[in-house]
């Protein structure tokens, strides 16, 4: 009868676990960076890792000013979140030594999309551009480099045009700009890069994946887009894209949406046989019906975001500030009727909506059955929060809100970043997907 060798002494047996158990394990952590550190203990916990991935994703994580992870805790109504205390290295970026100088500008699953600011004595016409813009994976040290934000270009540039239907004027794309120097504020991407298979490599290859870009700079408004082997941003100008918007990738188009007024456009993209690098093929103002306010209501905000496969819009209404919001609603955009048009939901699903300036997402609240999140809820996270600033008085760096589409409620959502209190910024969602 064959015997199991025995172990050396002071040897320990944890790594010879079977894979299931250690995958059922895993699927129980909550915590996308105890994630990382569970399979990082040894080589057979991370190969039985990737033999019996997670079916559960992580818990949402905030990114806060100064690249801190914080992990939120939503239990008794109270909502709170701990301590920020763990900065990310984020080793091989242009940020390892000065991450105070960048800022993140979106998220594709466990991808970061950063900024650098541009910075050079004596200021020059590109001061207050960001001089660097890359994709990092946080866990696995993947970086992967897009064109400069602001940069001059000698090759002579490429301009194409395609007029708006359903609306006046044209959208001009114009790629090898003589020069250009945009601030980013949102980044999304249509699909996760290809970054390969080896770890803390920085790489530039060629994907599917469309970066498309809104730069605010000196009260100018600009689309852009690339992909990660460009060596130029294509930059738009358009009626279109002249006031703030709010930007989002669904089932392959680029749809945009006037934060103020609701109008909403479609953007489609093709890549020419003689190009490597893809164009805007059609733009389209998309014919809605307007949306009413609330009663009481002088004013709204609306943010666009995926869920459960849905296109959804998401509308705060206020009363005579900014400083509180009064209601939101949560429409559905109905691609079946002719015209389109949107269609109030009274739930989420069992989903909750993660609203944040620069990273929206939702997440299967109910399917994962956690109970740091509760399901048909809107997390905001952005500056249309009153006192959403560092002026917090108390131990609290920021005050947001959390409403609840069940029965209307809104009560606060209290943030403490922890060391990184006072540092400039604001704080934004993360999802990783593992």
């Amino acid at each position: 009868m064959a015997t199991r060798a025995r172990a050396a002494p002071g040897a320990s047996l944890w790594s010879e676990l079977p894979p299931e158990i250690i995958g059922a394990v895993l699927c129980r952590i909550p915590s996308a960076v105890d994630r990382v550190r569970f399979r990082s203990v040894c080589r057979s916990w991370l190969a039985a890792a990737r033999c019996y991935p997670p079916t559960l994703p992580p818990l949402p994580l905030i990114l806060c000013p100064g690249f801190a992870l914080a992990s939120p805790s939503f239990t008794d109504g109270k909502d709170a979140l701990v301590t920020a205390a763990h900065r990310l290295p984020l080793l091989g970026t242009p940020l390892e030594r000065d991450p105070y100088f960048g800022d993140c500008v979106g998220s594709f699953q466990d991808w970061l999309v950063c900024t650098r600011l541009y910075w050079r004595t004596p200021p020059c016409p590109w001061t207050g551009a960001d001089g660097e813009c890359f994709l990092v994976n946080p866990f696995s040290s993947e970086t992967i480099h897009l064109p400069r934000p602001c940069a001059a270009h000698s090759c002579g540039k490429i301009q194409s045009s395609v007029p708006l239907c359903n609306g006046e004027g044209e959208v001009i794309c114009t790629i090898h700009a003589p020069e250009y120097a945009m601030a980013l504020v949102k980044v999304v991407l249509s699909a996760p890069p290809d970054a390969g298979p080896s770890p803390c490599t920085e790489k530039n290859l060629g994907s599917t994946c469309i970066a498309a870009a809104i730069s605010r700079r000196n009260g100018e408004y600009k689309l852009a887009f690339c992909r990660p082997e460009m060596q130029s941003w294509c930059i738009c100008e358009g009626n279109c894209i002249k006031s703030c918007v709010d930007i989002e990738f669904y089932q392959g188009k680029l749809y945009i949406v006037d934060i103020s007024s609701g109008d909403l456009f479609a953007f489609e993209f093709k890549a020419p046989p003689d190009r490597s690098f893809p164009v805007v093929s059609r733009a389209e103002h998309c014919l809605i019906e307007k949306l009413p306010l609330m009663d009481g209501s002088d004013r709204r905000k609306y943010n666009i975001v995926q869920s459960h496969g849905k296109l959804l819009l998401v509308a705060r209404y206020f009363t005579g500030s900014w400083d509180q919001f009064t209601g939101v609603r949560v429409y559905e955009l109905d691609f079946n009727s002719d015209p389109w048009r949107w269609v109030e939901m009274k739930g989420l699903g069992g989903d909750s909506i993660l609203i944040s300036s620069s990273c929206s997402n939702s997440f299967p609240a109910s399917r994962t059955r956690y109970d740091q999140i509760d399901h048909d809820r809107i997390y905001f996270l952005d500056p249309f929060c009153p006192n959403f600033s560092h002026e917090v008085p108390g131990n609290y760096s920021y005050r947001s809100q959390v409403y609840s589409i069940r029965d209307g409620t809104i009560y606060p959502f209290l943030i403490d970043t922890g060391p990184m209190k006072g540092v400039p910024g604001h704080p934004v969602w993360f999802c990783p997907s593992q």
